[in-house]
């Protein structure tokens, strides 16, 4: 019996260590994320679901409240510990990753969801990305074919309009940002950029028509002539 004992130990010993092997090997196979595709330059799976479970939103809702309190970071940590099973879980991810200034991965992988889903949001969300790396005729493009999937879409006009004024695009800046003022239920703070806009577009005569057209708070307008000064001198 002792020997059969002493001949049995060393095969448990390597099945053990077979079974601890294998499950470190499946560990790390199972922890490779979308961080790591994109390190190593590979296409990610994109789920395009837009369908949220009552967890994916306490899930989201979390992350939400730390980007609210400006905690991009530990967002980005708790958001890349989850499965990644909505388009909404991608675009806080690729949103957080810009955030925290990884441009580049943010660019990619907003470009990954735009080509996959083909959303509005994910244009959005590339458009802004080019703008804050630079890359203004880009960031106009998909600011673009934002609008063309969500043509209601107060926010994405909004960001539309002020990137056409950067590039000095006044006179289609106006028309966005009119648009977006009116889809927005007559936010002041859209509304001082519509003003910018106008009054880059015509000066003091066109400021007074549209003051009048649409009966403007006069610190709303003191406000978007203040803001105006940023966009002087576009690229056109």
């Amino acid at each position: 019996m002792k020997a059969k004992a002493s001949f049995r130990l060393p095969i448990l010993a390597v099945s053990m260590a077979a079974f601890i092997s294998g499950c470190a090997t499946t560990s790390e196979r199972d922890s490779q994320g979308p961080r790591e595709s994109l390190d190593s330059g590979q296409q990610f799976t994109v789920s395009c679901s837009t369908t949220l479970s009552p967890e994916h939103r306490v899930e989201l809702d979390a992350i939400d409240a730390m980007m609210a309190s400006s905690d991009n970071y530990a967002a980005l940590a708790r958001l890349e510990a989850m499965p990644f099973e909505t388009q909404h879980h991608w675009l806080r991810w690729a949103q957080l990753l810009g955030k925290v200034e990884q441009l580049e991965y943010s660019e990619e992988a907003y470009l990954q969801v735009a080509q996959t889903c083909d959303s509005s949001e994910a244009y959005h969300g590339l458009g802004v990305v080019y703008v804050k790396a630079g890359k203004l005729a880009e960031g106009i493009q998909a600011l673009a074919d934002a609008k063309s999937r969500a043509p209601a879409s107060a926010d994405i006009r909004n960001d539309f309009g002020i990137v056409l004024m950067q590039g000095g695009f006044y006179g289609q800046a106006a028309f966005e940002l009119r648009t977006a003022y009116e889809l927005s239920g007559r936010k002041d703070g859209i509304g001082r950029n519509m003003v910018a806009a106008y009054f880059l577009h015509g000066g003091e005569s066109a400021l007074k028509r549209i003051q009048r057209e649409l009966r403007l708070d006069a610190e709303v307008v003191e406000r978007g002539v203040a803001f105006s000064e940023r966009f002087e001198g576009g690229a056109v």
